[in-house]
């Protein structure tokens, strides 16, 4: 047998972290208590809510008007974390673990993070076409901001990955998730009934969702880049990391030229079969570690 050691530093860089759903909870925190802890500011200097909207508020949320863009391009980042309201922050950052904590267990932790940028992404470029489209130079008083169409790039995704995943299983066999999600949707549809050209991003957001899995059940990894650009910018800002790659391979058997050997997976119809029916009863979660790895390996066969 063999092993390799890994002759870089050990250390867990920002964007590779264990759990990188905590991680977009702990930025919509940040952003939330940072912006009131500004505004608390404003008021206690006897200074008008107007002024800390036009000075701090608005450079952190996506202008609808091109020429403020211009200005201000960082806002297509900072408007997916940008939000002042308390119970929109909390409803937001449940929607965000809920969806986001079953897309992270059935796809891995390295989907979650591009999966989330891409829905916010489109969704903020889909809402300056369709605010300059519908109301045409009369755009300057018009912002985007927030985390739910993020959310429901997230949860469209998750519903499209499992449909029959069941939440609260014990209670007469649990609710299906598309169910979840359908009510989400409809949720986002009434609160932004009033705004209907703030329909058009979230709708473009859900599209993300959906196609994003439909490029991984291909076999593609539309987020490898975003991941691999991620890595490498944490790279270049931790020292000690510039053997990353390198190993050190030790053998401890003899090189008789014959091949060491390998266990085969026994990949039957019948198992996998099973552990379909075992999911769509019980929920992926109830798999035991082997049944998950036997269905990661009985996937690749097929």
């Amino acid at each position: 047998m063999s092993y390799s050691k890994n002759m870089g530093s050990g250390r867990t860089g920002i964007w590779n972290t264990g759990n990188p759903l905590v991680m977009l909870i702990v930025l919509q925190v940040i952003f939330f208590i940072t912006l009131n802890f500004i505004k608390s500011i404003y008021t206690f200097s006897s200074l008008a809510d107007e002024a800390f909207y036009r000075n701090i508020y608005h450079w952190s949320i996506l202008p609808a008007d091109p020429a403020k863009f211009i200005t201000r391009p960082w806002t297509i980042v900072t408007m997916m974390f940008a939000e002042l309201k308390t119970l929109t922050v909390i409803s937001n950052l449940i929607w965000l673990w809920t969806f986001g904590y079953l897309v992270q267990d059935l796809l891995g932790n390295d989907k979650i993070i591009p999966l989330y940028v891409y829905s916010a992404f489109a969704a903020g470029i889909v809402f300056m076409l369709a605010a300059n489209l519908a109301f045409g130079g009369q755009t300057a008083g018009m912002f985007f901001n927030g985390a739910a169409s993020a959310v429901m790039g997230l949860a469209v995704a998750a519903a499209t990955l499992s449909p029959g995943y069941r939440f609260f299983p014990m209670i007469g066999g649990g609710i299906p998730l598309w169910i979840i999600t359908t009510a989400y949707a409809v949720l986002q549809v009434a609160a932004l009934g009033r705004q209907p050209v703030m329909l058009v991003p979230v709708a473009a957001a859900a599209l993300v969702g959906y196609f994003f899995i439909r490029r991984v059940n291909e076999g593609k990894d539309p987020g490898a880049w975003m991941n691999q650009f991620f890595d490498w910018s944490a790279n270049l800002f931790t020292p000690g990391k510039n053997n990353t790659g390198k190993f050190r391979n030790t053998s401890f058997y003899e090189k008789s030229g014959r091949e060491p050997f390998v266990r085969k997976l026994n990949v039957t119809q019948q198992r996998v079969d099973a552990l379909l029916d075992k999911i769509n009863q019980s929920g992926y979660e109830q798999l035991t570690d082997e049944e998950k790895e036997f269905l990661k390996q009985a996937s690749k066969k097929i």
